[in-house]
């Protein structure tokens, strides 16, 4: 099981770093119903390379690695990074004025 779900991170990741790689590139944003909302696709690209660093960061050092205490700060400055990504992402949106 463990196997499974590590690869299933590494693929989600993988589609996080490949969208956000585009967007940064290309200003290209994946269809969808967001996509009208997002002002500033470069900006967006930037905060889903950050958030995907943070989350393969809390992923990989924390919960997939095991049960130990050791990674527990690492996870946690992974997961703090993942929010930041989130917030230039949010900087990235039309505001509605």
């Amino acid at each position: 099981m463990h196997g499974i779900l590590v690869i299933t991170a590494v693929a989600v990741l993988t589609a996080g770093l490949v969208i956000g790689g585009a967007a940064v590139i290309t200003g290209w944003l994946p269809p969808g119903r967001g996509r009208a909302k997002v002002a500033r696709p470069k900006l967006w690209g930037y905060g889903t390379l950050t958030g995907t660093a943070g989350m393969g960061t809390f992923l990989f050092v924390g919960p997939l690695r095991g049960p130990t205490a050791e990674g527990m700060p690492y996870a946690m400055a992974g997961m703090v990074v993942f929010v930041l990504g989130l917030a230039v992402q949010r900087q990235a949106m039309k505001t509605s004025s």
